[in-house]
């Protein structure tokens, strides 16, 4: 298993989280076993997506997938960033990152 972390920055939160949620489906049959959003306290608007995968070739297919392109649109801006996390290293994560539910 491994965790996929996007930071995006995300004006319409409540708009956002809606279209998002309906990929839910597709997300969890591609290989996603939990998904977790918080709120940066460094930014405004900037949100963590915080997801879990089976692999790291799930989460490959999923970044390479029209689902993906179609949230990114949502907001019109590239992901802020996007890493692979080993599950070793996200208690580290949390604990170092100031992170709002």
């Amino acid at each position: 298993m491994i965790y996929l972390l996007i930071k995006q920055s995300i004006k319409n939160f409540v708009r956002w989280k809606s279209s998002f949620d309906q990929f839910h489906e597709y997300r969890k049959v591609g290989g996603e076993l939990s998904c977790e959003i918080y709120a940066t306290n460094e930014k405004r608007d900037e949100h963590i997506i915080l997801s879990q995968w089976k692999s790291e070739a799930s989460a490959l297919e999923y970044l390479e997938s029209q689902s993906f392109e179609m949230i990114k649109e949502l907001e019109g801006e590239e992901p802020v960033s996007i890493q692979f996390l080993p599950i070793a290293e996200l208690a580290n994560f949390k604990s170092n990152h100031q992170l709002g539910s």
